[in-house]
C-alpha cells in the first residue's frame, strides 16, 4: 500500500459535513485508483503478483483537499462523492510539487469574494489590507505610511534573518533559498523540504479559500496568477510552520516525504484551518464576519436596491409587457 496513506484514515466516509474549520487539512496520494463503491471512496493498489487488492477508505466528509499526485487515477463516481461532501481536489507533480489543476465544490457564499474585488479597485484599502497581513506574518506592525516597496524590504529583511538564524541552529552552513522546478532533486535536502511543504501548504490554503467563497486569485500582494491570494495566504505561516521544519530535515533522505508528515501533524497541532479561516477575514475586513452566509447552490439576481431570487420569472411585474408570448 503507498506509504503516503495514513492507516489511521482507513475508515468509510462519515455522514454529514464537516465545516471546513474542523476538517482533516489534506491527504497526497500517488500511484493508486481512486474509487468510490458502496461503503464510501477509497484509494487502492494492486499487488503486482499476487493481484491482491489492498484499500484504504478516504474521509470524505471530513477532508479539505486532496492532492492526486503521479500515477493516480479517479473515477467519475469518486470525484461525484469527494465534491459533494466538500473535499478540493487537486492535480499536483510528484510530492505535491505544483499544481496543475484543481476541482471545487459549490461555495456557500461569494460574500469574501465581493470584498476581495472591492479591494483590488482601492489602492487605500489594498495597502491597510497589505498591513494587516505584515501584522500577522511579523507580529508586528509596519510603519503606518510604509507603501508596498518598504513592506518588500521589511519582508525580505525578516526572512533573510529567520534564514540564517535557522542555518547557525542546525549547522547547514550559508543557505540561499534556490530551486529549479524541472529538476526537484538538484536542490539540496533543505531546499527539497521546503518546496514540498510550501506546496502542502498551497494546497491546504486554497481548500479554505474556495470552501470559504473566496477565490484563490484575487490577492492582495501576489497577483497575475491563478494562485495569488493562496500564496498570500502561505506567507503568513511559513517563518512559523515549513521554513523551521525544513531545516530540522537537513540530514533527511526522503526530505519531501519527511516534510509532509511533519507538516500535516503540526497543521493538526496548532489548528491551522480554524487559524486560518481567522485570518483570511482579518487580511480582508479586519476580522467582521460577512453580512451573511447563503445557503449552498443559492443564486441572486443583482438588484441595486437589494437582491432577488434566480430562477423567478419576473414578466409579470412589468405593466408594460404585451408581447403575446408571455
Amino acid at each position: 500500500m503507498n506509504q503516503r496513506l495514513p492507516q489511521a484514515l482507513g475508515a468509510p466516509s462519515v455522514l454529514g459535513l464537516h465545516p471546513v474549520k474542523d476538517r482533516i487539512t489534506y491527504l497526497y496520494v500517488d500511484s493508486v485508483r481512486v474509487v468510490a463503491d458502496r461503503n464510501g471512496v477509497c484509494a487502492q493498489t494492486e499487488h503486482p503478483d499476487t493481484g491482491t487488492i489492498d484499500r484504504v477508505y478516504l474521509p470524505t466528509a471530513s477532508l479539505a483537499c486532496l492532492l492526486l499526485g503521479p500515477g493516480t487515477s479517479v473515477t467519475h463516481a469518486a470525484v461525484t462523492a469527494l465534491t459533494r461532501d466538500g473535499t478540493v481536489l487537486g492535480w499536483v507533480g510528484s510530492g505535491g510539487v505544483r499544481c496543475y489543476s484543481a476541482f471545487l465544490h459549490e461555495s456557500t457564499s461569494t460574500e469574501l469574494l465581493h470584498q476581495q474585488v472591492q479591494l483590488l479597485t482601492d489602492d487605500d484599502q489594498r495597502i491597510t489590507a497589505a498591513h494587516r497581513h505584515f501584522q500577522l506574518r511579523f507580529g508586528e506592525s509596519p510603519p503606518e505610511d510604509a507603501g508596498v516597496a518598504r513592506l518588500r524590504s521589511l519582508e525580505g529583511a525578516r526572512m533573510k534573518a529567520t534564514y540564517k538564524a535557522l542555518a547557525k541552529k542546525h549547522r547547514v552552513g550559508p543557505f540561499r533559498r534556490s530551486y529549479d522546478p524541472h529538476d526537484f532533486s538538484a536542490s539540496d535536502p533543505v531546499n527539497q523540504a521546503i518546496t514540498a511543504g510550501n506546496s502542502a501548504l498551497y494546497g491546504i490554503c486554497t481548500a479554505v479559500l474556495l470552501s470559504l467563497g473566496a477565490s484563490p486569485a484575487l490577492g492582495i500582494i501576489h497577483e497575475h496568477n491563478q494562485r495569488a491570494f493562496t500564496y498570500d495566504i502561505a506567507d503568513l505561516y511559513k517563518a512559523e510552520l515549513t521554513v523551521p521544519i525544513a531545516f530540522a530535515l537537513a540530514q533527511s533522505a526522503h526530505p519531501d516525504r519527511d516534510m509532509r508528515y511533519r507538516l500535516r501533524e503540526n497543521a493538526r497541532l496548532l489548528r491551522l484551518v480554524p487559524r486560518m479561516i481567522r485570518d483570511i477575514r482579518y487580511v480582508l475586513n479586519g476580522g467582521a464576519a460577512p453580512e451573511k452566509d447563503a445557503p449552498t447552490g443559492v443564486v441572486d439576481l443583482w438588484d441595486p436596491e437589494t437582491n432577488v431570487p434566480a430562477g423567478v420569472n419576473y414578466a409579470s411585474l412589468d405593466d408594460n409587457n404585451d408581447d403575446p408570448e408571455f
